[in-house]
């Protein structure tokens, strides 16, 4: 079993990406379905950026969107090929998701 932490550009990109890499787009299934690997998809993060009157009553947190869009993969066949995918991998520190 592997993890796999995905950003692209924007959600149609990743889900060309996904499809090409062997997903099928599957109403039934809700979405887009890998027998083999779970998707988490992200999408687009936001971080806190700038505290604005911190600790008083009108305390204002203003956040920004990191680039692109994130999908995490749970891949339980390790023999699958998944190299399509390696151009859009990225090894977070600290995932903002991880799987239990």
């Amino acid at each position: 079993m592997r993890d796999l932490y995905l950003r692209f550009n924007d959600a149609d990109e990743m889900r060309t990406q996904l499809i090409a890499a062997g997903f099928v787009d599957d109403e039934e299934q809700g979405g887009l379905y890998h027998p083999d690997i779970s998707l988490d998809i992200v999408g687009v993060i936001t971080v806190p950026a700038e505290v604005i009157n911190p600790g008083e009553e009108n305390e204002v947190i203003k956040y920004v969107s990191l680039p692109g869009f994130h999908a995490n993969l749970r891949v339980t066949d390790d023999s699958l090929e998944l190299a399509s995918l390696d151009a859009f991998g990225v090894f977070p520190d600290s995932p903002y998701r991880v799987w239990a």
